[in-house]
């Protein structure tokens, strides 16, 4: 899925419109797992002379990234964050942090369980370092010739559909405008897929 449309469903699922609060550390939780991919495209871009296709074709695929990549996809690392924000949020000093903490990260393994079906070659290893399995799905979110024109229109209208939603339980004017954008970006990402075949033409993530 691209990294706009998990923020929005994982709001959608644990926001709270009496827990403003909550908003942040959700959202967080659910760009989190693709910052790294867009650290590594700033640097493929602008550090280097690659193309789009070398980009996406041979340096994404190199170890130190796929392992920089998979570290923050990881479901059982981000379990273990879970599980420490809970108990941190028991101690009355770090309750609010520890709340904070346990949001984020279970908003990470949202994030990777909706992954896991609509990745193909590009599958993360999501249940690192437990394993270096990788669950190629026969589904992928971007490429047409595995049915990813279809997945394109149906995520589109998942996000849009949800947004509304989520308008309702956004309380400032900024984080609106945030939510409008980012519905903008996302459909003018998805229109460039639909119009092409190649991974060099879609969205970053």
């Amino acid at each position: 899925m691209n990294t706009p449309t998990h923020a929005i469903l994982n709001l959608a699922i644990l926001g709270r419109k009496s827990r403003p609060e909550w908003n942040g550390p959700i959202i967080w939780g659910g760009l989190i797992p693709d910052l790294a991919m867009f650290v590594f495209y700033g640097w493929g871009k602008l550090a280097t002379d690659m193309s789009e296709s070398q980009i996406w074709g041979e340096a994404y695929y190199e170890p130190f990234w796929q392992n920089l990549f998979d570290f923050w996809n990881s479901i059982p690392l981000a379990l273990l964050g879970v599980g420490l924000g809970l108990w941190l949020s028991r101690q009355q000093r770090y309750r609010a942090l520890g709340m904070a903490a346990a949001l984020c990260c279970f908003s990470i393994v949202m994030h990777c369980l909706a992954d896991l079906p609509v990745h193909r070659e590009d599958a993360h290893r999501h249940f690192w370092p437990l394993t270096n399995y990788r669950f190629e799905s026969p589904i992928s979110y971007w490429d047409p010739a595995h049915n990813g024109d279809i997945f394109v229109i149906f995520e589109l209208g998942l996000a849009l559909v949800t947004s509304v939603y989520v308008f309702r339980l956004l309380q400032s004017p900024l984080t609106k405008g945030l939510l409008i954008f980012s519905n903008v970006l996302s459909s003018d990402a998805k229109n460039n897929s639909l119009s092409s075949s190649s991974l060099d033409q879609v969205a970053l993530i």
